[in-house]
């Protein structure tokens, strides 16, 4: 597979910092084998592209995953978790949903006001649908009276299930919808015998990956190793 490099860009996640990828190549379909292998070396998914930072300046970036079946959930998580009881999961294969479609919306005005996702809403969700590759990607679909609340966005790989993007009702704060996603995430993992949830990137010091590091046990991608992380 070859890869490419991407131009810098203004860091989202830390002021003052510039941010460089490392891609695959867009032009060749992401394989569930090759998926799994660059999983494990700390890439994530996109659309129909993995990528990794690789920033001249910084290293703060650091792939995590939960091992499923050592996770505790503290007293917030708990509380978290039942008072999401009244939710129906229904698992689908990706497709395109008009009310989701919305929801989508909704979530990227409220949650990314002016950072270009939320005036791209439409074509994102689009391809977050449909460019999955060759990846077996399944929704998680968290519905009241037949109406999603939520809906997060995995694949499963041979270890474990990878959390790509979850989008839920922005108004609806108390519920702590994005927890009980990731929540629901290590149950369905543990249910079928998967070892990890890959969370995607964990960053000292950012308020947005801040709630990443209450999910403990935490394991990071550090020096080409995982490894235990005290966060």
């Amino acid at each position: 597979m070859n890869f490419f490099m991407s131009s810098l860009q203004p860091c989202p996640y830390l002021s003052g910092q510039e941010e460089l990828l490392v891609l695959s190549d867009p032009h060749v379909k992401l394989g569930k084998r090759a998926y799994d292998q660059l999983l494990q070396n700390g890439f994530r998914r996109n659309g129909p592209v993995a990528y990794r930072p690789m920033c001249p300046q910084c290293a703060a970036c650091i792939s995590v995953r939960i091992p499923v079946e050592r996770f505790q959930a503290d007293r917030g998580q708990k509380r978290t978790w039942a008072r999401n009881q009244d939710l129906q999961l229904r698992v689908a294969r990706p497709y395109r949903d008009e009310q989701h479609a919305r929801l989508f919306a909704d979530y990227q005005r409220q949650r990314h006001p002016d950072g270009g996702m939320d005036l791209e809403a439409e074509r994102l969700y689009a391809e977050m649908m449909t460019e999955t590759g060759d990846v077996e990607t399944r929704l998680l679909i968290f519905e009241k009276a037949g109406e999603a609340l939520a809906v997060a966005v995995i694949d499963q790989v041979d270890n474990g299930l990878s959390a790509v993007y979850t989008f839920f009702q922005p108004d609806l704060s108390r519920r702590g919808l994005g927890i009980f996603a990731i929540m629901s995430q290590i149950e369905w993992a543990r249910r079928q015998g998967l070892s990890y949830l890959y969370l995607g990137y964990w960053v000292a010091g950012s308020p947005k990956m801040d709630y990443k590091r209450r999910f403990s046990p935490l394991e990071g991608f550090v020096a080409g190793q995982w490894r235990p992380l005290a966060c």
